[in-house]
């Protein structure tokens, strides 16, 4: 049994949901898991090992995140770390948005003082009824695609997968 961090940044709640349901998953291949968000600063020298999961705005992964990294950084040093991005970018359709998607964990990763065992990226889910008004505004000005487009199926894949490498 590892003790794992799900450390996470959010807006809308949707990071939020992955890293639970991820925290679900290890805890049922017998970790033990603390799902907190990073603005709750948990300390991950307290862990064998962390996830660190951030929703994307505005081509970048959300600044609460990488600070926590920054802050953080010698507390990951000789840990297993797996990053995962969210964002809405994966249901585009268009390639090049998918090119970009790919690269939202390597904004945390290059953070780290090693490579992270594993990265991805999942989709998320936009209701403009959470938003403020001016990220409503830039959502439809880049046409972000409203709806839920978590793949849960994936969630537990990559939850299953890390499970073994914990």
């Amino acid at each position: 049994m590892t003790n794992v961090l799900v450390a996470f940044a959010t807006k809308g709640g949707t990071t939020q949901s992955i890293a639970e349901r991820l925290g679900a998953r290890l805890t049922e291949a017998g970790h033990a898991v603390a799902v907190v968000s990073v603005q709750d600063d948990p300390d991950p020298a307290a862990y064998e090992a962390v996830l660190i999961g951030s929703g994307v705005q505005a081509g970048s992964v959300y600044a609460p995140a990488g600070h926590w990294l920054t802050v953080h950084r010698r507390g990951l040093d000789h840990k297993p770390v797996g990053v995962f991005a969210v964002c809405l970018g994966m249901v585009a359709g268009d390639p090049a948005r998918l090119e970009e998607s790919s690269r939202y964990p390597g904004q945390l990763a290059e953070v780290l003082p090693g490579e992270p065992v594993a990265t991805t990226v999942f989709a998320g889910s936009y209701d403009p009824r959470t938003r403020a008004w001016w990220e409503r505004l830039a959502a439809r000005l880049i046409r972000s695609p409203r709806g839920d487009f978590r793949d849960w199926a994936a969630v537990d894949a990559w939850g299953d997968d890390l499970a073994g490498r914990l």
